[in-house]
């Protein structure tokens, strides 16, 4: 069966060019307990290492399962510190980019509970945390990814460097920092360059780095390294949206070089740790705070006539009025805030305590049963954007209007008939019987006639081709 087809609004960059591809990149951290505590015995039981194997280990491809794309378009792999990573397909909107990441999440679920029903004989759990930080100041990435034209990556407009730095105060996960104070972004503090080609040891706000996956000549790969991952489904839509929108005003000829930060790493952590309102250094001498800056970038895109801006129009009223309180269900360092800052006062503790610093974490726990941001959605806490059905629909279905539905498509195929191949984000190959590569550098093609003949190729192959399992699945019977 062909994957169903997602729908949603197109993200276009300027008149005459291709709505921009969005994708995001998740790292989770994953930690191991003892269900009921054994005296004498370490209370995490396994190490980093030890808990990807028992979350993988069952799969009917243990091993690829641990650097796959799948049919949904996307793809999870175990990246480099021994954490597990979920890269969302090639997207024309912020909708689906959400909904595809959530799909990751309950994928990476699945795998958890098959894990700890094993495991429990053991009094192991296993907890994936989809965070930025851990109790031991670790961290782990939120990477946004937008295809760009070249121009626009070779000129970075200084404003936007600007725009990604105080946009915190609305995509700010919260947390607690090393001294117990609290945060807007736990992840601000692990930023050290504002550009770099190394997203690991010098950790930039934007990588540099080229790898386009499209056409190189005409297009490059902004990828954002900095940024928080949200438990709010409206954060991570509204973050991808904003963003784009603001690209678009950019690749349609507009400024803001005037926004220009003196120091913006010292803004993202002086914004992170003082809030909105705290007063920011601009380039040419003047001052101005993180809340007024995003109001100058919201009103230039809204001039220019970018719709579907009214929900962040809406935050920043509140945040200029001192209403945090009406968008806590939609701001995650809102909420976060309102529940540890009440637990803190319910029990007399501060937030540098054992007790608020594992509640935090909670925020961050993607299991149902021990999670907090799944009870908070049921409690209306933390907005939706989607039903169950959608999520689990997005787990094996690809977006409808990208190269995400050729190559998703490819794979259903080939992972139904259990034929041998290879794919990139901008390939596909038959590899048993062998067969020439098809490259795929049109992000926003939906289709290939060569794929598809492919695919029909592949259907009609010799029996000797099909693997004894297969051919019993397309009734042919066993090799005799």
């Amino acid at each position: 069966m062909r994957p169903r087809l997602h729908s949603g609004g197109r993200s276009v960059t300027r008149s005459g060019h291709l709505p921009r591809i969005l994708g995001l990149e998740t790292e989770y951290a994953i930690v191991s307990h003892r269900i009921i505590p054994e005296q004498g015995k370490d209370t995490s039981p396994l190490s980093p290492a030890e808990c990807i194997d028992e979350l993988f280990r069952g799969t009917s491809t243990q091993n690829r399962a641990r650097n796959r794309y799948l049919s949904n378009g996307g793809r999870l792999y175990v990246d480099l510190g021994s954490h597990p990573e979920y890269a969302t397909a090639e997207c024309s909107n912020a909708r689906d980019v959400a909904v595809n990441d959530r799909a990751g999440e309950h994928l990476l679920l699945d795998l958890l509970n098959a894990a700890n029903e094993r495991l429990a004989i053991k009094n192991i759990r296993l907890h994936l945390l989809k965070t930025n930080t851990d109790s031991g100041d670790a961290t782990f990435g939120c990477h946004e990814n937008y295809q760009v034209l070249r121009e626009t990556i070779e000129s970075l407009d200084p404003g936007f460097i600007s725009f990604l730095v105080t946009r915190i105060i609305l995509t700010g996960a919260g947390g607690i920092d090393v001294k117990g104070n609290y945060v807007l972004s736990p992840r601000a503090f692990h930023i050290h360059q504002v550009t770099s080609a190394d997203p690991t040891k010098q950790r930039p706000l934007i990588v540099t780095r080229e790898e386009a996956h499209a056409d190189a000549e005409k297009y490059a790969r902004l990828q954002v390294t900095f940024g928080d991952s949200n438990m709010a489904e409206t954060a991570t839509e509204m973050k991808l949206r904003y963003t784009s929108t603001v690209l678009d005003y950019l690749e349609g000829g507009g400024t803001l070089a005037d926004l220009a930060l003196a120091d913006p790493i010292a803004a993202l952590r002086d914004t992170s740790r003082l809030g909105p309102d705290t007063a920011l250094d601009l380039a040419d001498g003047g001052t101005t705070t993180a809340l007024k800056l995003q109001e100058h970038v919201l009103q230039r895109c809204e001039e220019q006539g970018s719709s579907e801006l009214s929900d962040i129009r809406h935050m920043i009223n509140c945040l200029k009025a001192g209403d945090s309180r009406s968008i806590s269900d939609s701001v995650d360092w809102i909420c976060k805030r309102g529940l540890l800052t009440q637990a803190a006062a319910k029990h007399q503790l501060d937030l540098a305590s054992p007790l608020i610093s594992r509640l935090n974490l909670a925020f961050h726990d993607i299991d149902e049963k021990h999670g907090l941001a799944d009870r908070l959605r049921r409690a209306g806490n933390l907005k939706t954007l989607f039903d169950p059905e959608e999520i689990a629909s997005a787990k094996t279905n690809p977006p409808g209007d990208t190269r995400a539905r050729v190559r998703g498509y490819f794979i259903s195929e080939a992972d139904r008939l259990e034929l041998q191949y290879s794919v990139s984000w901008t390939h596909v190959r038959l590899d048993s019987p062998p067969q020439p590569q098809i490259d795929l550098m049109d992000a926003s093609s939906s289709q290939d006639k060569r794929v598809a003949a492919l695919v029909e190729k592949m259907k009609t192959l010799p029996p000797q081709t099909l693997s004894a399992l297969a051919r019993l699945k397309a009734g042919l019977g066993p090799l005799h």
